[in-house]
């Protein structure tokens, strides 16, 4: 019997952070279109939202090493969550 072993790429928490921000980014758009035949789905589209914004704001800071809009992410972030949860929940 013949095993190999195979090694496993170890990915750095850049590449899981862009990763995690564009999968978030296809199903904002996958459910923004299944938003508009079906209002049902708005509470999950506004939690995208709000996990995008969070995802931005890291990427932000430990990638791009910018320091300005990470407040802004955080915020919308917030504002977004809080409004789903006061109007939904």
């Amino acid at each position: 019997m013949n095993t190999k072993m195979v090694k496993l790429k170890e990915y750095s928490n850049k590449e899981v952070g862009l990763l995690v921000q564009v999968v978030l980014l296809e199903l904002m758009l996958i459910f923004g279109i299944i938003t508009l035949l079906s209002e049902a789905f708005l509470p999950a589209f506004y939690a995208i939202i709000t996990m995008i914004m969070f995802t931005m704001a890291y990427n932000n800071v430990k990638i791009y090493k910018k320091k300005y809009l990470t407040p802004i992410y955080i915020v919308v972030g917030i504002f977004v969550a809080v409004a789903t949860v006061l109007e939904y929940f």
